[in-house]
C-alpha cells in the first residue's frame, strides 16, 4: 500500500469524527441580566460562562428545572450583593388534599390549570409523578388569556395587565421574539 493511500485512510476517519463532535462553548450572546438560551446550551455551561452557579440561576428563575431549551429566556443573577426578588408566585385560589389515585394531571384538569402551573405553585413537589394521599397542594388561580389586537405590542399588553414583558415571555414560551406578535394571537397574561 502506498504512503498516499495510508494517509487517506488515516485522515478520513479523523475528519468524520470531527464532523460529529458537539458544538463548542462559543455563545451567540454575552452575559447580561437576561439571556436567551441557544441550541446546545446547558445550565452548567451558562453558569460557568456568566460567572455564577446553577443554583443561583435556578433560584432566580422559579420553576426552572435542570434542563433548558433553545429560545428560553433566563434571568442571570449578578455576583454582586444586591438582592434579587423573583416575580410574585401565582395567586393561590385554594388548596386541595390529594386523594388516593389522584395524579397532578387529574387535579390540574379539575381546576382548569396545567400541571406546570401546579408545579410552579408547589415548589416542594420535585417529581410530578410523586404525590401521596393526604398531601396538601396549592391550587393556583386559573390562567387568563388575551387576544392580541391590531397594533398592540407586548409592552402595551403588559401595561394593560400591570405586569412586565419578561413575565409575559415566561408565561408564553412560544413567543421567541417580543416584537413578533400578531393580531388574533392568543397569549397568556396571568
Amino acid at each position: 500500500m502506498s504512503a498516499k493511500r495510508i494517509a487517506q485512510l488515516l485522515i478520513v476517519p479523523v475528519l468524520l469524527l470531527a464532523s460529529f463532535t458537539l458544538p463548542g462553548t462559543a455563545q451567540a450572546y454575552t452575559c447580561s441580566s437576561y439571556i436567551t438560551v441557544q441550541w446546545g446550551d446547558t445550565l452548567g455551561g451558562i453558569a460557568t460562562l456568566c460567572g455564577t452557579t446553577i443554583a443561583a440561576i435556578q433560584s432566580a428563575n422559579p420553576g426552572l428545572g435542570s434542563w433548558v431549551y433553545a429560545g428560553q429566556v433566563l434571568y442571570i443573577p449578578s455576583g454582586s450583593t444586591s438582592t434579587y426578588y423573583p416575580p410574585a408566585p401565582v395567586a393561590s385560589s385554594g388548596t386541595y388534599i390529594v386523594q388516593w389515585g389522584d395524579t397532578l394531571a387529574k387535579i390540574a384538569a379539575w381546576h382548569g390549570v396545567t400541571v406546570n402551573d401546579l408545579l410552579a405553585a408547589n415548589p416542594a413537589i420535585y417529581n410530578a409523578s410523586t404525590i401521596y394521599a393526604g398531601q396538601y397542594i396549592n391550587i393556583p388561580a386559573a390562567p387568563v388569556y388575551y387576544t392580541v389586537q391590531s397594533g398592540q405590542t407586548l409592552a402595551n399588553i403588559a401595561a394593560l395587565y400591570g405586569t412586565t414583558v419578561y413575565c409575559l415571555q415566561l408565561l408564553n414560551p412560544q413567543i421567541y421574539n417580543v416584537n413578533w406578535i400578531y393580531a388574533g394571537q392568543v397569549i397568556r397574561v396571568q
